[in-house]
């Protein structure tokens, strides 16, 4: 008997994915659907051209894998074949050239009948009012032609992704953020219908609701684990259970206390937060003199924010006082803020961290929405509910702990930034990865900072914050686990303070670079931490951070500051240090003397 897709399951897989996607509800606009294997039974054809490929170029390989392939560039293939067999991957010109090939076997076959209860889910969509977006690993023109003779007006052909639309094909997220960028709307407002593990991949990691159909040899649960969040065996039965599913969507709700959306769509993102708040009476944007001139232009075709009344603070840490949170009490004083008022923090680090305390503090507390428009505000201040200023010289020393409603993160206004602000916050991604696994780290250390494709950027900052995210919500107040995302901050703030008093401030992800160095060198002392992996990221520091000078004259200073981390107490210096990545240990305490040896390691290191 064929499993069948019951209300409970549906509203089990509603809760699972508000949860791990930290959002309300699903609000379906649109649906973001594969052609192979989900609207026409091509599959076993595709598969047949490839085994005559193969066959041709002396390659052994077995029908079944060709629709675990699904999903990929033809090129993409043909590398990963090449490769496998010869060591070693054919040019661009000869992989089009080989693919030209198998598009000649699959159009020598019968092009592939429609999938059954495709044309049904497809009506279904359409009468719904879904916008229904084509996405599709395939080249394959024969097959793109048929699209609209055999479904009319279902897909507008600008509401198309093909392979030829991106750089990276599935498993790689890029084609559906493409699709929803197409269709204008955030991942928590779509739904993806899949068929093989590489699109349910790059669908799962685009942030969307997937909906997997085992339409092919694939088994069930390859497809679950590859992160479909609902799998059906066919079409027929989609058909059947999409009505129920649209209604129980309509009505679902997820009570959570930070919404975390990942999108460009930030028209989208800004009404489905609003909306996500219910009643308000006003709307206030604080945001800083330089985001301001660069950034607020992009969103003044937003409704929400065209009409806030604007309240604009000097740029810069030095400005992240509790003067500037007086300045701003007093305006939204004068101007009638109510407990109903909303707040929009647009801007860096110190935008998010004053503006959510201010909003978190004032009638005793109003909601807010973070709008990073900097990696290091994106990957760090604004998530995890701390929100604070300085005080006597000393970094986030009065503060409170208050949630934003919404954060918005988006890389479309890093262009506006320059090559050190983005180095700044990938620092914090490199201590993400330092926290999840040995993988993560390489995937970080492999990315160019330096010439950032923003694109790509996007996705790997998900993962990144959702690491963050994933530690805060396990321990809010930073009574145990949380302390894990101190890691490298201990002397990374005691680099930053150090700096501040010698009048020649550092930027925050810099000193917290150069902080994970030293801690790595005391993770290689106390834990055994590897010291070839020390070294990369290190060699990794140096390239793209240079280095903090210090002398052994500094280090009572630096020791001293350590002190008054808010991690160490009774004179003790407390850290958090790595054994292995992904292996943290929170509560270490350090001699004295072994930081100042783990201080020489690094200045040997970074060349000093």
């Amino acid at each position: 008997m064929k499993n069948m897709v019951v209300p409970e399951n549906i509203e089990n897989a509603l809760e699972s994915y508000c949860r791990n996607h930290q959002c309300s509800r699903l609000e379906i606009k649109a649906a973001l659907i594969d052609m192979d294997g989900v609207l026409y039974d091509s599959m076993p054809n595709h598969a047949k051209a490839w085994m005559n490929v193969c066959s041709d170029l002396g390659i052994d390989a077995s029908y079944e894998e060709f629709f675990i392939y699904e999903g990929m560039t033809g090129a993409a293939i043909i590398n990963l074949l090449h490769k496998r067999q010869f060591g070693m991957e054919v040019s661009a010109e000869e992989a089009a050239r080989i693919y030209a090939i198998k598009a000649d076997y699959f159009k020598s076959y019968d092009a592939g009948t429609l999938m059954p209860g495709a044309a049904k889910v497809l009506r279904i969509l359409a009468d719904s009012g879904i916008l229904r977006v084509l996405v599709t690993g395939s080249g394959q023109k024969s097959l793109l032609d048929k699209l609209n003779n055999d479904y009319p007006g279902i897909f507008k052909e600008d509401m198309q992704i093909t392979a030829h639309d991106v750089k990276n094909g599935k498993p790689n997220p890029e084609p559906y953020l493409k699709g929803e960028q197409k269709a204008n709307v955030i991942p928590q407002q779509c739904i993806v219908i899949e068929n093989a593990p590489l699109g349910v991949k790059a669908a799962s990691a685009s942030g969307a609701f997937v909906i997997a159909v085992a339409t092919g040899p694939i088994p069930r649960w390859e497809l679950k684990e590859a992160g479909a969040d609902i799998v059906v065996d066919s079409m027929c039965m989609l058909a059947e259970m999409l009505p129920q599913f649209l209604e129980i969507c309509s009505k679902y709700r997820y009570n959570v206390k930070q919404q975390i959306i990942f999108s460009n769509q930030l028209n989208s993102a800004i009404a489905y937060s609003m909306s996500s708040i219910g009643e308000y009476n006003k709307v206030f944007v604080i945001t800083d003199e330089n985001a301001e001139k660069c950034v607020l232009p992009l969103l003044n075709d937003i409704e929400a924010i065209s009409v806030a009344e604007k309240i604009v603070i000097p740029a810069g840490e030095s400005h992240k006082t509790l003067t500037t949170v007086e300045s701003v009490w007093n305006l939204m004083q004068k101007s009638g803020a109510t407990r109903k008022s909303v707040v929009i923090n647009v801007g860096g680090g110190v935008v998010t961290d004053l503006g959510g305390f201010a909003a978190s503090t004032f009638k005793r507390g109003m909601q807010f929405i973070n709008i990073p428009t900097t990696l290091l505000g994106a990957v760090d201040a604004a998530v995890g509910g701390k929100t604070g200023i300085n005080f006597n010289g000393y970094k986030n020393e009065i503060g409170v702990f208050r949630e934003a409603s919404s954060v918005i993160i988006s890389t479309m206004f890093f262009s506006t930034l320059p090559v050190e602000e983005l180095k700044s916050g990938y620092a914090e991604m490199l201590k993400h990865a330092l926290l999840k696994s040995e993988d993560d780290l390489k995937k970080v250390l492999s990315y160019d900072i330096k010439n950032p494709d923003l694109f790509q950027l996007l996705p790997m900052l998900a993962e990144s914050v959702n690491v963050k995210n994933d530690t805060v919500l396990k321990d809010p107040y930073e009574t145990g686990l949380r302390k894990s995302l101190n890691l490298g901050h201990t002397v990374g703030h005691a680099f930053e303070s150090l700096a501040l008093n010698r009048n020649m401030p550092i930027p925050h992800g810099y000193a917290v670079a150069y902080g994970l160095v030293v801690e790595l060198v005391l993770s290689h002392m106390k834990e055994g931490f590897d010291s070839s992996i020390l070294r990369l990221v290190a060699d990794f520091v140096s390239d793209n951070y240079g280095a903090f000078y210090i002398t052994c004259d500094d280090y009572p200073e630096l020791i001293s500051l350590m002190c008054h981390d808010k991690k160490s107490e009774n004179g003790e210096l407390n850290f958090s240090l790595l054994s292995a990545p992904g292996n943290i240990k929170i509560g270490y305490v350090v001699k004295q003397a072994e930081v100042e040896i783990a201080l020489d390691v690094y200045r040997d290191l970074l060349h000093i």
